[in-house]
């Protein structure tokens, strides 16, 4: 099973889907990784910084360490769109720690570049907020899930790969890959 870890930095938090897509916050980093149950040692990697045609806010680049200068020379989501399809392509599960937030921001970059209906979205879709809601009756952060699981902080970066490879850490320990 072909499962894909991911996780988004953004110029800022979704607004409401009625929203005009012009206003919605655009994908800085997307950071990703393809994990194949019968190799489970030859995970590939994606890493990608996003040039999204505006400047950061100072609280993005107080969160991410990003600046616009990271960001000038970096390609558009749409130049970069056919290799995170091919990335994607053959999946079958994708698993993101607060996947409405992160699945939101890649169909609104698609919806940008009219290709909302061609990516290959892995059918099945976990998220691991909602997955372990139950263990503290509330909605987990990711450093909070970590700790709990891996049995020691979370170092993190706000930084999309390194909180993919977290969060991959985190479901395989626990379980819940096998689970599905």
């Amino acid at each position: 099973m072909i499962t894909i870890f991911f996780d988004t930095e953004t110029t800022g938090l979704l607004l409401p889907s009625t929203a005009p897509l012009a206003q919605q916050p655009k994908i800085i980093e997307l950071g990703a990784i393809r994990h194949d149950t019968s190799t489970p040692d030859a995970d590939s990697t994606l890493s990608i910084l996003l040039n999204p045609g505006e400047p950061l806010s100072a609280d993005i680049t107080r969160i991410t360490k990003l600046t616009d200068a990271d960001l000038r020379d970096a390609p558009t989501f749409g130049s970069v769109m056919p290799q995170l399809a091919e990335f994607f392509r053959g999946a079958h599960v994708m698993i993101a720690h607060n996947l409405w937030f992160d699945l939101n921001m890649l169909v609104n970059d698609l919806r940008r570049i009219g290709a909302e209906f061609r990516f290959p979205y892995p059918p099945k879709q976990v998220c691991t907020v909602e997955a372990y809601q139950h263990v503290r009756g509330r909605r987990e952060k990711m450093t909070e899930m970590y700790e709990r699981i891996m049995g020691e902080p979370l170092a993190q970066t706000h930084r999309a790969l390194d909180d993919a490879r977290a969060l991959q850490r985190c479901v395989l320990k626990s379980g819940l890959l096998a689970a599905l």
